[in-house]
């Protein structure tokens, strides 16, 4: 049986995920005037004698797409989508892509989102949906850069504890179509719905600014540097790497940010005072190693003295920085498994760590919930958090205490939350 913190917080988790959904978010930020498409206070120049085109890609465009329908007074003369699932029903032209490494579907998708975009003239409007996942679902590189080329470079920079905004940088500077490069390809007007995973909303990082050009970017070199790459990348890609250049100048394209990782926190804040629990947000907290996070989050919840019973409410994004043989798992079931190791059976809590996307990591699940009951129940089962964290398998470990949150692709993507309750 489940404590009561554990049953509430995982009522919880799919009414705040419904929260940061695309139909919720557009109901905030748009609305229609005269049959004029508003994002605040910001008219979409839609004409009407203009042809009408949608494309996108990333874990959460196609509801962002299938969401803004009822907005749109035109009829879509053709339409194409890069999505990490296949999508048989769909009214749109969807490809599948891989993730969260490219793969051969990446290339195919990317070459022909690329020639999609190419072949749209100056009198046609895009509306572009792009959400997180993007960057490893399509993929058009640039020179000799091969298949194998690309998952070398993804692979190193997710292994190495490398955050969104560094990998991203790299991926942009071996691509044409990333880093604001689709700016210049398309000569369409365009107008770009973003849906941030990143901290910060960095335009130029999420889904690695395909329309977005890099300012002030981070050096190359200093991130082959930092992370010890150089042995590791192909001469293909470190070649291409060092001409990179610290700006690119593609036209302007006006992005519309519709949701973000502070509407997650404020969504469980919401319910947690609906119920009559205190919470305390705690906004891009989460960053750097999940395990330190972890151990951050328990000291907290230790010496924790004021008002109960109290959430606290974190979010960001963590990174992992495997080993070379790491078991199955995400950030966020490492986070709550470091939270698990260190408050073992000591005090009274229940903690959530989940991704917003509903996948984190390897393994299937969008997150796990622990209290201390967790940790009485692997000791039953001879389980300890101390040896699956130093393997990363932090899955594993979850699934045997029946810990894990299972829901899929849940259809947004807006970066990851926790939520601990102290009662």
């Amino acid at each position: 049986m489940f404590s009561e913190g554990q049953k509430f917080l995982r009522k919880s988790y799919p009414k705040i995920i419904e929260k940061v959904k695309a139909p919720a978010l557009y109901k905030k930020y748009l609305h229609l005037w005269n049959n004029t498409l508003f994002y605040r206070n910001t008219a979409l120049d839609i004409h009407p004698q203009t042809k009408l085109y949608l494309a996108g890609s990333g874990k959460a465009s196609l509801l962002m797409a299938e969401s803004l329908m009822e907005y749109l007074a035109l009829p879509i003369q053709a339409s194409l989508f890069i999505s990490p699932l296949d999508a048989p029903q769909s009214q749109f032209t969807v490809l599948k892509g891989n993730h969260p490494v490219p793969g051969e579907d990446s290339l195919k998708a990317g070459k022909k989102m690329y020639n999609f975009l190419k072949d749209l003239k100056d009198s046609d409007t895009l509306i572009y949906f792009l959400s997180g996942g993007s960057s490893a679902l399509f993929e058009f590189p640039l020179d000799n850069i091969t298949l194998n080329d690309l998952k070398i470079l993804n692979k190193s920079c997710l292994a190495s504890g490398a955050n969104i905004h560094e990998i991203n940088t790299l991926r942009s500077a071996i691509s044409a179509v990333k880093g604001g490069k689709l700016a210049s390809l398309c000569k369409a007007k365009i107008y770009v719905f973003v849906l941030s995973d990143v901290m910060g909303n960095d335009l130029s990082i999420i889904g690695s600014g395909p329309f977005y050009s890099r300012k002030n970017a981070l050096s190359s070199q200093h991130i082959i540097k930092k992370y010890q790459l150089a042995k590791k990348l192909s001469p293909n890609v470190l070649k291409l790497l060092s001409q990179d250049i610290s700006q690119d100048n593609h036209p302007a394209v006006p992005h519309f940010l519709i949701g973000t990782n502070m509407e997650l926190l404020e969504a469980a804040e919401e319910l947690c005072m609906n119920a009559n629990i205190k919470a305390i947000i705690y906004p891009e907290t989460l960053f750097g190693e999940a395990k330190e996070s972890g151990e951050m989050i328990a000291q907290m919840i230790k010496i924790y003295k004021s008002s109960k019973p109290v959430c606290l409410i974190f979010g960001g994004e963590n990174t992992v920085s495997l080993n070379t043989s790491p078991g199955q798992g995400g950030r966020a079931q490492e986070l709550a498994l470091s939270v698990l190791n260190e408050l073992q059976d000591t005090c009274e809590y229940a903690l959530l760590a989940a991704g917003s996307d509903g996948i984190d990591g390897v393994g299937g699940a969008a997150g796990a919930i622990v209290d201390q009951d967790t940790f009485l129940k692997a000791q039953e089962l001879d389980l300890s958090p101390s040896d699956y964290l130093k393997v990363h398998d932090s899955y594993n470990f979850f699934k045997k205490c029946d810990a894990l949150i299972e829901v899929g692709y849940t259809g947004t993507n807006v970066g990851d939350i926790v939520i601990a309750i102290i009662p």
